[in-house]
């Protein structure tokens, strides 16, 4: 017996030292530690979608981005470099739409930041999916980085001075993954504001409620899992199993979807306003990546809270006209016509505004966010603070 577990010990040290040293996961990483809608429930069925990601090696740069995380599912690797090209762009222009991702060391993209914010400086923390952190553009020209230049300069004070803003995104999260985000990630960090976007990814066929998902966590199971997940040999045996469910499937094995319904989704948004307001954080509603009939959940809970609230994706598409004529922003369209073309330009005006899937902001577009959420953010920080 002694001799079976010590080989059982030298095997899976063995094992553990190798996988640390070459990443022997399959190209699609661990089908536990990646956002949902990018899995092949959601996104990835689609061929266009399939074929653009996967050139030029982007799913396998995409993947590495991401780690597990027992109550949040997944989270950003922290102290990543990682750049990416536009699929959709023409292949002539690719090159130059190349936009770089960088993490901190607290795993966000986001510079590095202490627990509690320096005296005398005020703390807003934007969480968010993929619009928020920035999909498709530079780690500067994501709306919450600008957003803390344009807090600044209203009082007059140089960038971060007055107000440093923390982008807590991390893309794919649902309504519920920004609730536990707002509990476990943001309120212990002291915020004087809290921006909260989220609602574009709920729905996705992952197989089983976040609810549902998160309850399994909190025991036994979860403790257990959480210790598995040390090991790079444990995470490359499970890439590898998920991988080749994956590939004998020949349908989604499960329709249960993370977010049942918009009503569901309400739910988690007015839990996430309650728990701002308990621990005395005023929080802002931005609903990005959304239309019509989903983007008035937020709108209607906004309503009822009387929080804040702005539509950044209707914000960005009335924009869209002047945005195309207006002359102090020349050189961005002609950074436009470079990437897309002119002819595709006039037939989609709204590449302007937005990336190719007419959804995520392009630098522009989150630039026009920023203007809008700057005296929203100061007004509620001046409002909590007046005695």
């Amino acid at each position: 017996m002694l001799l079976a577990a010590g080989t059982l010990v030298v095997f899976f040290s063995v094992a553990e030292i190798v996988c640390r040293a070459v990443d022997l996961r399959p190209r699609m990483g661990s089908a536990l530690s990646n956002p949902a809608w990018l899995r092949e429930r959601w996104l990835l069925p689609r061929d266009d979608y399939r074929e653009a990601f996967a050139a030029d090696g982007f799913l396998g740069r995409y993947y590495d981005v991401y780690e597990w995380d027992r109550w949040r599912f997944y989270r950003l690797r922290p102290e990543r470099e990682v750049s990416f090209l536009d699929p959709f762009a023409p292949r002539a222009s690719r090159e130059a739409t190349r936009w770089t991702v960088h993490t901190g060391p607290e795993g966000y993209r986001t510079p590095a930041f202490t627990k509690q914010p320096a005296p005398g400086r005020r703390r807003v923390v934007a969480l968010g999916d993929s619009s928020t952190f920035g999909w498709g553009v530079e780690d500067g020209e994501a709306y919450p980085a600008q957003l803390e230049h344009r807090l600044a300069s209203k009082e007059g004070a140089g960038p971060g001075e007055g107000w440093e803003v923390l982008n807590l995104g991390v893309p794919g999260y649902s309504t519920f993954q920004g609730r536990v985000m707002l509990e476990r990630e943001a309120l212990p960090l002291s915020p004087d504001v809290v921006i909260w976007s989220y609602l574009s990814n709920d729905g996705a066929m992952t197989g089983e409620a976040d609810r549902a998902a998160y309850a399994r966590r909190e025991g036994a199971i979860g403790a257990l899992l959480a210790a598995l997940h040390h090991s790079r040999a444990y995470e490359t045996l499970e890439a590898w199993i998920a991988h080749a469910r994956g590939a004998a499937a020949t349908q989604p094995r499960s329709d249960v979807r993370n977010i049942a319904s918009l009503a569901e989704a309400a739910t988690n948004a007015r839990e996430a306003v309650a728990s701002a307001r308990r621990a005395g954080v005023p929080i802002v509603l931005v609903a990005n990546c959304v239309r019509g009939e989903t983007a008035g959940v937020l709108a209607r809970v906004a309503q009822e809270a009387a929080a804040p609230y702005l539509d950044a994706t209707a914000l960005v598409e009335a924009a869209i006209p002047r945005i195309a004529a207006d002359p102090r922003l020349a050189a961005e369209r002609e950074a436009l016509v470079a990437r897309y073309g002119a002819t595709r330009l006039a037939k989609e005006p709204r590449l302007y505004g937005f990336l190719p899937d007419l959804c995520h902001p392009n630098a522009i577009g989150h630039r026009l966010i920023a203007d809008a959420l700057a005296p929203l953010v100061a007004g509620a920080a001046a409002r909590a603070a007046a005695p």
